[in-house]
């Protein structure tokens, strides 16, 4: 395993450790009775769920226990969060009542705001789950004038985010194959982390079988996120191939003499990759120069420099918008745009908030999109 990935993959451990003992701190004074300290052991269990879960799945093939002790972990993990704001707003409270007229908060009051948060989370996650497993269509229509178009239109699916591995198995992605031949798509692009940590999880679930049923006249194009270099990028795309998919890394194609197609490395490349992310402007040196352009970009960041190309349309997500509210408000500052549409100058961004999920199969103030983008090739008048 690269050095960078391991001391990347301790970094989220070691902020997994720190959360979890936050936590732990606040709730295991609360469990003081002969009853109460039976569920201690329990708790710290299913706090190591999700971890050791995700270490045994990668040395050991998944069986149902595995796969048992990740889900139970991955569910946790929504727990967590907002188990995480509930205790940090105790706390606040806490600090703030020191000092003010606020009443004090007794180990009885305590208990009784756990027992009613606990029911809350729970109710919240419950709804979020549900959520995660109903995609909607989001159309995108633009009209494009050419000098000369071999075609007068063009259908494409774009789904990001698919996340193939324990929640998105396979009947979910025969859902999605058949969601995706419904809308009867010219062209279908995969918008980056197809698949979630491994290829033989996506194997497992029959990926590449379910990608040779999608009818797509003018073929599937992908290109690569962050997940597909935790995976291992080379592997991923022999893999891809065999479910008929074209995975574009940093090169372009031109669609039926119409339309110029760019695939972008994700910007994992810079620091997993053993090649770095070539620039735009060197991508489309030697592309015709009087088409319309549409770049497929994983990770929505340097959006000026589609802009500055003259790119007409470019798709990306990764951010999931955060999945779960309040992480939104996180991935909106970090992002110039989240999710949703962006007009910038004479180029249309369009940033997914993706079919799957990461970690915790919640999807909690957003909902998984499949995008089809409608086009109008005009000629010149």
């Amino acid at each position: 395993m690269d050095l960078r990935l391991i001391i990347l993959l301790g970094i989220v451990l070691l902020i997994y450790v720190l959360t979890n003992y936050y936590i732990y701190i606040h709730i295991a004074p609360l469990c003081l009775s002969p009853r109460g300290k039976i569920l201690i052991p329990l708790l710290l269990l299913i706090m190591a769920a999700y971890p050791v879960g995700r270490i045994l799945q990668a040395f050991i093939s998944p069986g149902i226990t595995i796969k048992i002790i990740i889900a139970a972990g991955s569910y946790y993990l929504a727990f967590m969060a907002y188990a995480f704001f509930l205790v940090l707003f105790m706390d606040i409270y806490r600090l703030l009542s020191s000092f003010s007229f606020l009443p004090l908060l007794g180990t009885t009051l305590q208990a009784q705001i756990w027992k009613v948060g606990i029911c809350l989370i729970i109710v919240l996650i419950s709804f979020g789950s549900l959520n995660a497993r109903k995609a909607r269509i989001v159309t995108l229509s633009l009209e494009m004038p050419l000098g000369n178009p071999a075609i007068d239109s063009l259908c494409a699916v774009a789904v990001s985010d698919i996340h193939v591995g324990p929640f998105i198995n396979s009947s979910r992605i025969r859902g999605l194959v058949d969601k995706i031949n419904g809308l009867s798509p010219d062209i279908v692009f995969l918008v980056g982390d197809i698949v979630d940590e491994s290829i033989s999880a996506a194997a497992e679930e029959g990926l590449t079988e379910e990608l040779k049923r999608i009818k797509a006249p003018l073929g599937i194009y992908a290109v690569p996120g962050n997940h597909e270099y935790y995976a291992g990028i080379e592997d991923v795309q022999k893999y891809l191939s065999r479910g008929g998919v074209r995975l574009l890394r940093d090169e372009f194609v031109v669609i039926k003499d119409s339309l110029i197609l760019v695939g972008r490395e994700d910007i994992m490349a810079n620091r997993l990759g053993e090649e770095k992310r070539r620039p735009l402007s060197e991508i489309l040196r030697e592309a015709p120069k009087n088409l319309p352009i549409i770049v497929l970009d994983h990770t929505p960041i340097n959006l000026e420099e589609a802009t500055s190309q003259g790119v007409a349309i470019q798709l990306s997500g990764h951010t999931h918008n955060g999945q779960m509210w309040p992480f939104n408000l996180i991935t909106r500052l970090i992002f110039e745009k989240s999710w949703g549409l962006l007009q910038k100058e004479n180029t249309l961004i369009y940033v997914s908030c993706g079919y799957g999920t990461w970690g915790p199969p919640v999807r909690i103030g957003s909902t998984p999109e499949i995008i089809l983008l409608n086009l109008t090739l005009n000629v010149l008048e």
